[in-house]
C-alpha cells in the first residue's frame, strides 16, 4: 500500500486525484494538504470528494511526515517559492502534476532529483504520450516547407498559456527532427467553459497537403489515474529526474495490463 500526500487537494486537479485514490486498493490517503488560509483547512476530505471519508486536510507539507511520496498539484510559483525546500528536506518522493515552470526552475528541479526521486511531466496521461510518439514518427518525414500549428484548448481558468502539453509537444516536434525551424512551429491556446483538455497537431505543407491529428480527453480521470500510478512507479526509483518517457518504456504495463 503507497501511502499518498495530496498537496494542492482542494483544486480541480487534486481533488480528481482524491476520487481516484479512495477507491483503489493499492494507494491510500495519508495526508491532504492545502494552502494556509485555504478554507477548507481543518475540514475533512469529505467535504471535497463526498462519502464519509474523515481525513482532516492540514495545511502544512512537513507535517505529512508519514507518507511514501508527494503529489504536487499546486503552481510553480507556490512550488519554488514555498514547498521546493521542504520537499528537499524530507526527501520522499515527489511528483509534480503542475506546469508553466522557467527554464531556470526547471533546472533547479534537476538537482532536487540528486537528493530524492521526483516525476515531472507536463501531462499525465498515457495516451497522450503514445500520441506525442506518434507526432514525432510523423515529424521526422515531415518535408521543410510544412507549417506545423499546435492549437490546444483548456478550461476559462487555466493560467499558464500555452499550455505545459502543447510546450511539450513542440518539444518534441523539434527533438524528432532538427531541420524543423522553430519559427515553422506555432501554437495556438484557446481557454473557455470546462473544456478539460484538447490538443490538435495540424501539419501544412506547400502541396496543398494537410494532416492533422487530435488528441481529446472529456474528464480528468485520465490525468488523475496517470499521476496516481506515476506516484506508485516513483517510490520505487532511485534518486533522479523521470518523466512519461521513462514511466512508459514497457515495464509499467507488465504489471497493469494498460496501454
Amino acid at each position: 500500500m503507497v501511502r499518498l500526500a495530496i498537496v494542492g487537494c482542494t483544486g480541480k486537479l487534486g481533488s480528481a486525484i482524491m476520487k481516484s485514490a479512495l477507491h483503489r486498493e493499492d494507494v491510500e490517503i495519508s495526508y491532504a494538504v492545502a494552502r494556509k488560509g485555504n478554507p477548507f483547512v481543518g475540514k475533512r476530505i469529505s467535504e471535497l470528494v463526498g462519502g464519509e471519508w474523515d481525513l482532516p486536510i492540514i495545511d502544512d507539507i512537513e507535517a505529512a511526515e508519514d507518507c511514501d511520496v508527494f503529489i504536487d498539484c499546486t503552481n510553480a510559483e507556490t512550488f519554488m517559492n514555498d514547498s521546493y525546500f521542504k520537499y528537499e528536506r524530507m526527501g520522499k518522493a515527489l511528483v509534480i502534476a503542475t506546469t508553466a515552470f522557467s527554464a531556470e526552475a526547471i533546472e533547479k528541479i534537476g538537482r532536487l532529483g540528486v537528493v530524492l526521486p521526483v516525476f515531472m511531466s507536463g501531462n499525465f496521461s498515457v495516451a497522450l504520450h503514445d500520441f506525442i510518439a506518434v507526432l514525432k514518427v510523423y515529424a521526422k518525414r515531415t518535408s521543410l516547407d510544412t507549417d506545423i500549428q499546435i492549437i490546444e484548448y483548456h478550461h476559462n481558468q487555466k493560467k499558464d498559456a500555452p499550455s505545459g502539453t502543447a510546450l511539450m509537444i513542440k518539444a518534441a516536434l523539434m527533438e524528432a527532427n532538427e531541420n524543423i525551424r522553430k519559427e515553422k512551429v506555432k501554437i495556438c491556446s484557446v481557454r473557455g467553459g470546462n473544456i478539460f483538455g484538447e490538443h490538435e497537431v495540424v501539419f501544412a505543407n506547400s502541396k496543398d497537403e494537410v494532416v492533422t491529428f487530435r488528441h481529446q480527453v472529456s474528464s480528468r480521470e485520465a490525468f488523475a489515474e496517470g499521476a496516481i500510478e506515476a506516484a506508485v512507479w516513483t517510490v520505487k526509483q532511485a534518486n533522479g529526474l523521470y518523466n512519461m518517457d521513462d514511466f512508459c518504456d514497457g515495464s509499467h504495463f507488465e504489471h497493469t495490463g494498460q496501454h
